[in-house]
């Protein structure tokens, strides 16, 4: 008998295939046992990015099998690709800005924040990315490596190189990531380095960590205030603050 649900790894994380036929109910029973037998699979791995295939879901029977599959093993799901639509999770809705199109009043050029693109794939070092709009790396960015975006950079991995966005100037963009471990963040003019083996530092006013603060294995979003440089964990509340 076929095995209704199937797992692979991936460079982002995780892909599972379901069965395009079995009753939803049965499925999620499926789902369940699965990842109940291959939970000390996943001990190890906290935050990671989902790729569904095999089968169409509408948004709340994604929503129930995303949160079964927390449940069930320790993982925390950050982000879910679906035929390459991004599904709502607290990492994707930093992610989603890449593609949604801007107010006509603002002065942010909206070919840089209303459009964007997909890279698919580990960036290793020597190895560079540039996009004139806003870039979703689908993988790592490893030591070495460079993503550079006129608008927002989002990495659905860890990012341990290059990165730059508003590479134009624009000091509204943002950079995101599930593991922030950047050599370098860039956003307009600000630049800030983070050196390896920093020892954790205190956080500045306002709670908030400057990049050069670096706390990893979290989702976080580094952005520009202050003409500073910060790194912060995603939240909703913080995305309505900065990013307009």
């Amino acid at each position: 008998m076929k095995d209704p649900i199937l797992l692979k790894g991936n460079s982002f994380g995780l892909t599972i295939v379901l069965d395009p036929d079995l009753d939803f109910e049965d499925l999620k029973k499926a789902v369940a046992k699965k990842f109940e037998q291959a939970k000390e699979f996943f001990n190890n791995q906290k935050q990671i990015a989902v790729k569904i295939e095999g089968r169409k879901l509408d948004s709340e029977e994604m929503k129930e099998l995303v949160d079964l599959i927390s449940e069930k093993s320790s993982l925390l799901i950050a982000y879910v690709i679906e035929d390459d639509r991004m599904m709502e999770t607290s990492f994707a809705e930093a992610a989603k800005k890449v593609f949604e199109p801007q107010d006509q009043d603002s002065s942010v050029d909206s070919r840089k924040k209303g459009s964007g693109q997909f890279y698919r794939g580990t960036l290793r070092s020597g190895q560079s990315l540039t996009s004139d709009a806003s870039v979703v790396v689908i993988g790592d960015v490893n030591p070495g490596a460079s993503v550079t975006a006129k608008g927002n950079v989002v990495v659905l991995g860890c990012a341990k190189g290059y990165l730059c966005a508003g590479s134009d100037g624009d000091e509204h963009s943002f950079v995101a990531a599930l593991d922030m471990q950047p050599m370098q963040i860039r956003i307009g003019s600000r630049l800030a380095r983070c050196s390896d083996g920093e020892r954790e530092k205190k956080k500045k006013r306002f709670g908030r960590a400057k990049a050069n603060d670096h706390q990893p294995m979290e989702a976080q979003i580094a952005f520009v205030e202050d003409e500073n440089i910060y790194i912060e964990p995603i939240s909703k509340a913080l995305l309505n603050e900065i990013i307009v």
